[in-house]
């Protein structure tokens, strides 16, 4: 897509893609915690053996995440898409007959590796692939239906498990993926099925066979290094905040107030940082977001107080959207189009993998050290590398690019 108006399909691929976002990873995210106590209780386990489902989740999720960057490098998008959706349908339905706890950690599983199939790695591909301008505003807002599904489905889902049961509660979750991400996801893989469509060049075959693979490249190495401490350092601590704002004998209600407002800011600065980096680039746009998220980690030192609280929360927005839309805007910088497909999967595991490390590893923080700003220092320093590391590929891949071009020019010459 040229840089011209936008089109009613261009309007019919965004809306798409957010509602896959949604629907898909707002819920297995966001919305399935909410069913924790009240299906513990009912089974008659701890909370914490339940909220075991939600970590195989995201294990498997992670580990799959490698294959379905794979595969949608080869195979067309529609039809793992299709699948994946319709395995998630039949395990959310599948839920609400489960009887024993061992049930919801099989079918748990079966989410995980399904998860990858429709949500963040085949819905970054269409936009990168469609969008070719304004790339960032529009991965901005796909990504921010994440935050729009969650707002929307939490407060439905809350009352029809408290009222009607959580069972009716996973029944109407399969319905959403069945009537909303299925049609979704079939109506934005076919307007855009002559764009996503696997192929190669000749030109391609011709740079790739004349410079060294990126796997052996540093800078490829240092940016899978910046988004695993993406995820350390954003989402693990994200995951913590509601338990260190309760340590710091935050109300509930106050805690439910901050809560909700770092995540309208997270969805705020997404549109943001999407503007800066169809703006000003890769470097400024990075750097603004990743120094912004080291700043909110130095005001959790001090968010008592009511002025660095509110900083924090704008912070904190642009901040966490590195872990989303700044490593799904730099794969497409760093990468071609067909390269995308093969190497996002590593990237969004490397995210995922900073994530499974940090949550437990902050939460064990908070808990036993005696003082918690010394883990805030820490995840600082932390970030500080992370910033660094983004600079360091960015850096590298454009001369890596700038080697592609003479070693072109050169063979051109030569033949």
């Amino acid at each position: 897509m040229e840089n011209r108006s936008l089109k009613l399909n261009d309007y019919l691929i965004l809306l798409g893609c957010v509602l896959l976002m949604g629907t898909t990873m707002g819920i297995v995210n966001v919305v399935l915690t909410m069913f924790y106590p009240l299906v513990s209780l009912d089974l008659g386990v701890s909370r914490a053996s339940f909220a075991l489902t939600g970590t195989i989740t995201a294990l498997s999720s992670m580990v799959a995440a490698l294959f379905w960057g794979f595969y949608y490098s080869r195979k067309p998008l529609q039809r793992g898409m299709v699948i994946s959706i319709i395995v998630i349908g039949l395990a959310l339905f599948a839920q609400q007959a489960a009887r024993n706890l061992y049930q919801f950690y099989a079918l748990a599983l079966v989410i995980g590796i399904s998860f990858g199939g429709i949500s963040i790695i085949p819905v970054s591909i269409i936009i990168t692939r469609h969008f070719t301008s304004k790339t960032g505003l529009m991965l901005s807002i796909a990504m921010a239906g994440v935050g729009f599904g969650a707002m929307v489905l939490n407060p439905i889902i809350n009352t029809i498990i408290n009222n009607a049961g959580w069972r009716v509660g996973y029944l109407v979750l399969a319905l959403v993926i069945f009537f909303i991400t299925l049609p979704c996801a079939i109506m934005v893989t076919s307007l855009t099925k002559s764009e996503i469509q696997t192929r190669q060049t000749k030109s391609e075959v011709k740079i790739e066979d004349a410079v060294t693979s990126p796997v052996k490249q540093t800078w490829l190495w240092s940016f899978l290094l910046g988004a695993f401490l993406s995820g350390v350092t954003g989402a693990a601590v994200l995951a913590n905040l509601p338990t260190y704002m309760k340590d710091l004998n935050f109300s509930v209600s106050r805690i439910s107030i901050v809560s909700s407002a770092y995540s309208a800011s997270l969805v705020f600065n997404k549109f943001i940082l999407g503007f800066l980096y169809d703006r000003f680039g890769a470097k400024v746009a990075t750097l603004t977001a990743s120094l912004l998220m080291t700043l909110s980690l130095v005001l959790l030192m001090v968010i008592d107080t009511p002025i660095m609280l509110i900083l924090m929360i704008f912070t904190i927005g642009m901040g966490l959207s590195v872990g989303t839309v700044t490593i799904t805007w730099l794969a497409n910088y760093f990468f071609s189009k067909e390269e995308f497909s093969k190497y996002y999967g590593t990237v969004q595991f490397a995210n995922s993998l900073g994530m499974a490390v940090g949550v437990p590893s902050i939460a064990f923080g908070l808990e036993n050290l005696a003082n918690t700003n010394l883990l805030w220092l820490v995840l600082t320093v932390l970030c500080l590398g992370m910033v660094a590391l983004f600079m360091v590929s960015i850096r590298g891949n454009q001369n890596y690019k700038a080697a592609n071009i003479i070693s072109s020019i050169e063979r051109a010459k030569a033949s």
